[in-house]
């Protein structure tokens, strides 16, 4: 695999926890809601618009490391990242090689 391509997804999926970062503080200010918040998924896919439902003390435990991204089971890529944690309708996956260099100075 490109270390061009893995620069590339590794972008993508900073950008989507860049998203997520944003609905937590949100959701710290203004959390009026009884159900858990609700995120998108942090894979490669530019165009994905999945929603995860993430309980609070998991997503800020996740991200602690800027390695661990939240993903639907399925969208995974063995290539860029593995699987670390396992929920219900959500995985967590630490990245490795090149995408995880990067997720580190994102």
């Amino acid at each position: 695999m490109s270390s061009l391509w893995e620069q590339r997804a590794a972008r993508n999926e900073a950008l989507f926890r860049e998203v997520n970062e944003n609905i937590a503080r949100l959701e710290e200010r203004h959390g009026t809601t009884e159900t858990e918040p609700v995120y998108v998924c942090e894979c490669a896919d530019a165009v994905c618009t999945e929603q995860l439902a993430i309980e609070p003390e998991t997503y800020r435990r996740v991200r602690e490391e800027p390695r661990l991204f939240f993903m639907r089971p399925g969208h995974e890529d063995p290539q860029l990242e593995r699987v670390v944690e396992r929920h219900a309708g959500y995985l967590v996956v630490e990245k490795t090689g090149e995408a995880g260099r990067v997720a580190e100075q994102t």
